[in-house]
């Protein structure tokens, strides 16, 4: 029945894998903590916004890993809650980065996000 389906339970609203077990194992202990991760991406961006940061400084701001900051970024693009502003940055190692920014300050409302309360 296709009223059944639910989206929200697909990429983007999940963490993807390749069909291999350990990638299926990463992104179910990954699901575990996807709306954390993801507000906390949305904090970050919220409070650099309208300036915007790479997913490298988003990871170092929130003291937590690039690997499960910079995923997180393309899925909250394809939601349509963050942009990629079509510039650039070089990070640490020089190599260059996609500055996100969130689509609207109103996107902090529509999930109840204080950037100024703790994630």
């Amino acid at each position: 029945m296709q009223n059944s389906f639910d989206f929200k339970d697909k990429y983007p609203y999940k963490a993807g894998h390749r069909n291999v077990d350990t990638s299926i194992k990463a992104a179910e202990k990954t699901n575990k903590n996807l709306k954390r991760i993801c507000k906390i991406v949305l904090v970050e961006l919220g409070k650099a916004y309208p300036k915007g940061l790479t997913g490298s400084e988003i990871a170092k701001n929130a003291n937590r890993s690039l690997f499960s900051i910079r995923p997180r970024t393309t899925e909250l693009k394809h939601q349509g809650l963050i942009i990629d502003t079509e510039k650039r940055r070089k990070n640490e190692y020089d190599n260059t980065e996609i500055i996100y920014k969130l689509r609207a300050l109103e996107v902090l409302k529509d999930f109840d996000i204080d950037i100024d309360k703790s994630y």
